[in-house]
């Protein structure tokens, strides 16, 4: 015979875990959170005061404050990865979902990121092709940070050569990457040389994909080169979007690859 009286004390198990596990949760979360300025104080305490004379010690390798410290930028050495580079802003702006990103005035950081790739090949006494450069900037629910970076490094190789796989698929019009990245949903759309100069990449997120601008934090990016068939230089514009059922928090990070491996084989590309 089923013994009843287990069943109480079962379920009381179960909720007890429940309750320690969310305990936990909440204290790793707290701390997470007591952590999200580190990088906002040693850009506006340590590298914009010390712009003209930075310290070899600095993680910042450049800071540009043309024309004005609220439209200017650093570049900085990430510790995870010794081919991991961040461009953030010289002003306070939370991430992403900052409204004032989407407005045509403020300074384009994806096109300044894209700009300052040179420091991978700087930092690897590599030749930098092109075509192994990623951009990247995480959702709101996947970043540890509260102040806008965008990642700049290398393309893993399995995703370059997935996305590649498919380039005849894209268009100008947004449409989902066969088979997603990493397990994760992800939509991408072309960009010639000019669209990208033209607008900001959150502008065209936010005035392109349905419901986006409303939603902005839910959303990363990635934007990825590559050369046409007619060797023109172009771009992939990718997002992905937080969705809690399938585990996926908006995080783009995990395209790229900090070793930079594409380096070490470009000539058999």
């Amino acid at each position: 015979m089923i013994n009843k009286n287990k069943f109480p004390k079962v379920f009381k198990w179960m909720i007890g875990t429940l309750v320690i596990l969310l305990v936990i949760l909440a204290i790793i979360w707290g701390w997470f959170r007591s952590q999200s300025d580190q990088l906002w104080d040693i850009v506006s305490q340590e590298c914009v005061p010390q712009s003209s004379a930075l310290p070899e010690s600095s993680p910042c390798l450049n800071v540009v404050l043309e024309p004005n410290v609220d439209r200017g930028y650093v570049v900085f050495r990430d510790q995870h990865g010794p081919l991991h580079f961040l461009l953030i802003p010289t002003t306070k702006i939370e991430g992403i979902e900052s409204p004032e990103l989407l407005d045509s005035t403020v300074t384009d950081y994806f096109q300044k990121a894209w700009d300052e790739r040179g420091f991978i090949g700087q930092q690897s006494d590599e030749p930098l092709p092109r075509d192994i450069v990623s951009l990247t900037i995480n959702s709101s629910y996947g970043r540890s940070q509260d102040q806008l970076h965008i990642h700049i490094s290398c393309i893993k190789p399995d995703v370059k050569a997935h996305l590649y796989s498919q380039l005849d698929q894209f268009s100008e019009q947004w449409s989902k990457v066969e088979d997603g990245i990493n397990g994760n949903d992800y939509i991408a759309r072309t960009l010639t040389e000019d669209q990208f100069q033209q607008m900001s990449l959150f502008l065209r997120l936010a005035e392109e994909v349905p419901d986006a601008e409303n939603h902005m934090g839910s959303y990363g990016l990635a934007l990825v080169p590559y050369t046409s068939n007619t060797h023109v230089p172009m771009y992939l514009l990718l997002a992905n979007k937080l969705n809690i059922l399938s585990l996926n928090l908006g995080y783009t990070g995990d395209i790229q690859d900090y070793q930079c491996d594409l380096l070490k084989t470009t000539g058999k590309l």
